[in-house]
């Protein structure tokens, strides 16, 4: 009983942060692949994927057990050596900057994204990467399908109604583009209370329209 209220609330939480993400794609145009919720989201996708998982599946990089899961599937299924491959090429970009300093010349001419990174985005690397690059509901898929070599019974992922239902969930945030240009304030937050009524303000007239080519105008 209590494994299955863990593998409920496991389940509860990505369907919370894969709402929040999907509302804000909506509401915004645009989410931020540094934003609050793309962390939160690789939070509790990341305890889902470690959820049961087998001792022998972590491999030798123990201290890293999503890493040496990702890297065991990558000799498998290629969409997940392709995460491997992309991972690794950060990792490196990065180690390069610490070696060279911030005040590198080389990197002053030669930027990349991974400049960028901030602590959490290198925390969450492999999750976040899957997600930008639209690789995570296929690895997520393909461990639900072979999770007997991966996982233990009681695993989120073995289970044959809660394991399909995760992969499902993530195919919605994996479609969606995601920015790496700032907002004006550099803030991700939920629209304000006057936002949300002017927006309905707008929506309302624009359904009392007669023609419906005909848009009201936007309040800035």
């Amino acid at each position: 009983m209590a494994e299955s209220e863990t593998r409920q609330r496991l389940l509860r939480n990505v369907k919370k942060e894969v709402k929040q993400i999907m509302e804000e794609a909506v509401t915004r145009k645009f989410v931020h692949e540094d934003s609050s919720r793309i962390f939160s989201f690789c939070g509790v996708v990341e305890a889902c994927v470690l959820h049961g998982l087998k001792r022998r599946a972590a491999g030798f990089l123990r201290s890293n057990k999503l890493a040496a899961l990702f890297m065991k599937m990558g000799k498998m299924f290629p969409p997940a050596e392709e995460l491997c491959r992309k991972v690794q090429e950060l990792e490196q970009i990065i180690e390069n900057k610490q070696n060279q300093g911030q005040t590198s010349q080389e990197s002053v001419r030669k930027p990349s994204r991974s400049l960028n990174l901030s602590p959490l985005a290198i925390k969450h690397l492999w999750i976040r990467t899957a997600l930008t690059e639209k690789l995570l509901d296929k690895i997520l898929l393909y461990l639900v399908e072979n999770s007997s070599k991966f996982y233990e019974r009681e695993a989120l992922l073995r289970d044959p109604v809660d394991g399909p239902i995760l992969a499902s969930l993530l195919v919605g945030p994996c479609a969606l583009e995601y920015t790496k240009a700032k907002t004006a304030n550099h803030f991700w937050t939920d629209p304000s209370a006057d936002e949300l009524v002017q927006r309905h303000r707008i929506h309302s007239g624009h359904c009392r329209q007669d023609s419906p080519t005909k848009r009201p105008a936007l309040v800035r």
